[in-house]
């Protein structure tokens, strides 16, 4: 990838050919845990990012977007930034100028963007001020200009022009799923590497005897939607509040009848199945009813690393394990092992012209037949 921004601009790292940088990573991999993953999923090597965060820049009278330095907590201009969709692309060329109107731009210090692969965006202004009507007027006429939704936010106010979500379809088997990503929630940067994933974990547990599925930081049912066919039953529990109502809504869209939804940190879903605390957020779901024969956990970068959480999971037959650092998934595969041997693994180049790679790996208990 040839970028005029790379080595000053934090966002990339590696500025090889895409299949050296992608073998490095595959090196890696293999070096830190002593074995071959069983898959490889290669992502575009440009237009594949489908969320962006820019500060903004002023030069005198003219405003930029503007990006952090790499290793340097400054900022400096983009104009341009391969990695993400197209869409996307166009718009960050275009906005600068479309933003030199006094209204728009005056206490304007950051902007969001959320995109699909097919041309839809949600441009997000956040501002230290508060916004009027005819902050609104304008930013109507910009949101014509570009054919996108805009909205506007600054301290307990948010005007929204359009939509504030945008709608994704993933192909899974002979069926096509529908979801809803909503402005300000966690949703997948990488939607082509996103859909392998989803593919990838439910192709891997089709041959497994399935009951019931647990799945921990679910945000906003990225895997549940698609995993609940295959389950009688899902139990899946997220700690933000926001997501809980957009993940009933994907439910809601595909017809899904058999996922059973509860706001619960980690901490206190393990408390509610171990049946230690009652919550009331569970009044109208029977736990006991449950027979879990499969756990997901898509934990942050830190790993799981809690020893009480991990000895809760240990328990299950089968675990999915989605993680965003090899290291920590490392560190945590360590205890799993005690009871579970990994039968399959795959790497997923989530941010090409990064270090990072996602990684799944689906463990099985020992002497548990599959």
């Amino acid at each position: 990838m040839i970028c005029p921004h790379f080595e000053i601009c934090g966002g990339c790292q590696i500025q090889d050919d895409y299949p050296i940088a992608l073998q490095k990573k595959v090196t890696t991999f293999k070096k830190l845990f002593g074995f071959s993953p069983d898959a490889i999923f290669e992502s575009k090597e440009r237009g594949f990012r489908a969320r962006a965060e820019f500060r903004i820049h002023r030069d005198g009278e003219k405003i930029f977007l503007s990006m952090n330095t790499f290793g340097k907590n400054e900022r400096i201009p983009i104009d341009n930034c391969p990695n993400l969709l197209p869409i996307l692309q166009e718009i960050i060329k275009k906005l600068p100028n479309l933003l030199q109107e006094d209204i728009l731009n005056h206490k304007l210090y950051a902007i969001n963007l959320l995109g699909n692969i097919n041309n839809k965006a949600i441009l997000t202004l956040i501002y230290h001020k508060t916004l009027d009507s005819l902050w609104e007027q304008e930013a109507t006429k910009l949101a014509k200009m570009l054919k996108i939704s805009i909205i506007g936010r600054s301290k307990n106010q948010e005007i929204v022009i359009g939509s504030n979500f945008i709608n994704t379809e993933i192909p899974l088997d002979n069926t096509t799923l529908k979801y809803i990503y909503k402005e300000g929630n966690f949703s997948q940067p990488n939607p082509y590497i996103n859909a392998k994933m989803i593919n990838f974990v439910s192709q891997a547990i089709a041959t497994h005897q399935k009951q019931d599925l647990l799945e921990m930081y679910c945000g906003s049912g990225n895997f549940t939607i698609a995993l609940a066919k295959y389950f009688h039953k899902v139990f899946a529990t997220e700690v933000v509040k926001s997501a809980i109502p957009i993940l009933k809504e994907n439910a809601k869209n595909n017809h899904i009848a058999n996922i059973y939804s509860a706001r619960l940190s980690g901490e206190e879903t393990i408390e509610a199945l171990n049946f230690k605390r009652d919550f009331f957020r569970l009044k109208e779901i029977d736990l006991k009813t449950f027979n879990f024969s499969h756990i997901l956990v898509d934990p942050p970068r830190s790993g799981i690393a809690n020893k009480e959480v991990l000895e809760f999971i240990a328990k299950f037959p089968y675990i999915i394990y989605i993680s965003c650092n090899p290291q920590t998934l490392k560190e945590d595969s360590i205890f799993l092992g005690k009871t579970h041997k990994i039968i399959q693994s795959a790497i997923f180049d989530q941010f090409p012209h990064t270090h990072h790679l996602e990684t799944i790996f689906i463990f099985q208990k020992i002497f548990t037949e599959s």
